[in-house]
């Protein structure tokens, strides 16, 4: 048997390139951890106000449970700025309070082990719950965040 000639080819910068596309991917994971824990902060104004963002509201942190991908997601269960513990349902009733939360949890989810470095600063750990983490998110927090892409690191 003929042994077969070596192959070759050139390669590209790919060290530089991976270095830029990594980078790139943790700035896009920071943003829409970002983005999505300003959504969740309006998603409880919504919830509790229907939609109005400008009416008074009672909602400082809400209940959220660590799955075990790593994501977050929203109980239904709130605490006031006093403390008090609530569910969504003693507001809105139990009907709409699923389907919000439902919905809510459509974007709380993207909420997970690859972006904790920025949900981790906007949450308590308050127990578990059948073996998972449960939070307590702080919903001022999380609106104060700033949007879109991060701020340049300044240069050296």
């Amino acid at each position: 048997m003929a042994a077969q000639p070596a192959q070759t080819y050139a390669l590209p910068d790919f060290d530089r390139e991976a270095v830029e596309a990594l980078a790139a991917l943790r700035a896009a994971q920071e943003r829409a951890a970002r983005a999505m824990a300003v959504v969740t902060a309006a998603a409880v104004v919504d919830i509790l106000n229907d939609g109005d963002r400008e009416a008074p509201f009672d909602a400082a942190h809400l209940e959220v449970i660590e799955a075990a991908d790593g994501s977050l997601h929203a109980s239904g269960t709130y605490w006031t700025a006093a403390g008090e513990e609530k569910a969504f349902a003693e507001k809105v009733g139990d009907h709409a309070a699923h389907w919000s939360v439902h919905e809510m949890n459509e974007w709380v989810e993207y909420l997970d082990y690859g972006n904790q470095h920025v949900w981790k600063s906007l949450v308590q750990e308050a127990g578990t719950l059948g073996g998972r983490k449960v939070f307590r998110f702080d919903l001022a927090k999380a609106a104060a965040l700033p949007l879109g892409p991060a701020p340049a690191s300044p240069q050296a």
